[in-house]
């Protein structure tokens, strides 16, 4: 029924589609190792975006703390000028309080000597 000729073609499609069942098997696992592959960079892109959000609170914290600490330091400086003009004005008038009040002291010991 079947001639050589065609018993020949058909060995040699039979050959041809174990070769394509074969490359099709390869890309089966070639397209389920990129999925896999595919999943796990989900999965590390999930934690890098975590991660990522936590150093920006983290930052956001710190940059909050560092205005807190600039402010005090303001206020620091701001004290320490008012004690040196504190200190400036009391190194001005003593000498003139210290040779005012002895004499009024002397001025109203000798009112009290003359009553």
């Amino acid at each position: 029924m079947f001639s050589q000729d065609s018993k020949i073609k058909v060995a040699v499609l039979e050959e041809r589609v174990r070769i394509h069942e074969e490359m099709v098997e390869r890309v089966d696992a070639a397209i389920q190792t990129l999925s896999e592959t595919n999943q796990n960079i989900c999965k590390m892109l999930a934690v890098h975006d975590e991660r990522i959000f936590n150093c920006t609170k983290s930052e956001e914290d710190i940059n909050e703390k560092i205005g807190k600490i600039e402010g005090k330091v303001d206020e620091l400086s701001k004290f320490r000028w008012m004690a040196a003009g504190v200190v400036a004005l009391a190194l001005l008038f003593v000498p003139i309080v210290a040779d005012f009040i002895p004499s009024s002291i002397n001025s109203v010991i000798k009112q009290v000597k003359n009553k």
